[in-house]
């Protein structure tokens, strides 16, 4: 074999190498390889947060019955007389003729109403005790009212707002008030007086607030 053909050989060799190494490099997906598709949760997400518990605002009770309302004993020493009986129930709890008319809206509007009798047996003492769930807020403005007035006697026991007046209706006959937040005493009869009738209303309301508080 002469050097030319053996040339020729060796460049054909090669041709052919240099084809099948293309082929195999055309061959080859250029694609790009898939990526997996499914996202990764953010770091920056920011997780849920429990509510925080909200206590509701407590309920009060129902108003305690006439023979919970007051110790005998108690309303006694209120109205300074040993002789006082009861309580015994209002059967109608209707708005006392003596109440002005601010004070008329307020009783009618009440959500609970309580009425207890108290007297001396056998004579023409005695007096009435209401105590009334009414609106904090109506209240609040009838108080305001009563302490702007001429007509009242104004004295507080804490928290309690206390007003009185005479009532001439009848010999010794007065009216007393007395406030808290949303409940309202009204004393009326013969044998209260200015400081008797809101003493009695006072631990009326005291009744009622304190096992609420």
């Amino acid at each position: 074999m002469s050097s030319r053909i053996f040339r020729v050989a060796v460049l054909s060799f090669l041709l052919v190498m240099v084809s099948g190494c293309a082929g195999q490099v055309d061959d080859v997906d250029s694609s790009p390889s898939p990526t997996d598709s499914r996202e990764t949760p953010g770091t920056g997400a920011a997780s849920p947060t429990a509510e925080p518990d909200v206590t509701p605002p407590s309920q009060r009770a129902a108003f305690p019955d006439c023979a919970n309302l007051m110790g005998i004993e108690q309303v006694r020493v209120s109205v300074n007389d040993d002789r006082v009986e009861g309580a015994n129930p209002l059967e109608i709890t209707e708005t006392p003729d003596a109440l002005g008319s601010a004070a008329q809206d307020l009783f009618e509007a009440a959500t609970d109403v309580v009425g207890c009798t108290y007297g001396i047996p056998q004579t023409d003492g005695g007096f009435s005790v209401m105590v009334l769930d009414v609106d904090a807020d109506a209240a609040s403005e009838l108080v305001s009212a009563l302490t702007a007035s001429d007509e009242y006697e104004h004295t507080t026991r804490g928290d309690i707002a206390m007003f009185s007046r005479g009532i001439p209706e009848g010999l010794g006959t007065y009216l007393g008030y007395a406030f808290a937040d949303d409940v309202w005493a009204i004393v009326h009869g013969t044998m209260v007086g200015p400081t008797t009738s809101v003493n009695v209303a006072a631990d009326a309301v005291a009744a009622v607030v304190a096992p609420a508080g």
